[in-house]
């Protein structure tokens, strides 16, 4: 479909936010915006904070690789982290997927019970 500017509407998805999106991801902003990991380093470090994705229902998806393998105040620090986005006005849901230690997919499944 081609790009008329925002003339169509956001009915037709020509660019426009929904507004669940936008107060998630503002929510989250602030949330994340100058919170550090238990060892002293800033979550929003790209060493750390791998991705994010907000959707328009209000899902956030965060890709965090630790910076210590297996720490249990890692582990503890991410359920928190999870627990305090779920609480954020705009969001429907939040899954962090934990990326680049061993046994991952076990952290991720922890985090996200």
């Amino acid at each position: 479909m081609p790009d008329y500017g925002g003339f169509m509407g956001p009915a037709y998805g020509v660019g426009r936010m929904s507004r669940v999106k936008k107060t998630a991801q503002k929510r989250l902003a602030r949330l994340l915006r100058g919170r550090t990991e238990p060892h002293g380093i800033e979550i929003t470090d790209e060493s750390i904070l791998k991705g994010v994705e907000v959707d328009d229902s209000g899902i956030v998806q965060l890709w965090i690789q630790p910076n210590r393998a297996h720490c249990p105040c890692c582990i503890n620090d991410l359920m928190e982290l999870r627990s305090e986005i779920n609480q954020q006005k705009g969001v429907l849901a939040c899954h962090i997927e934990v990326v680049g230690v061993p046994q991952a997919d076990r952290w991720t499944a922890a985090i996200n019970e």
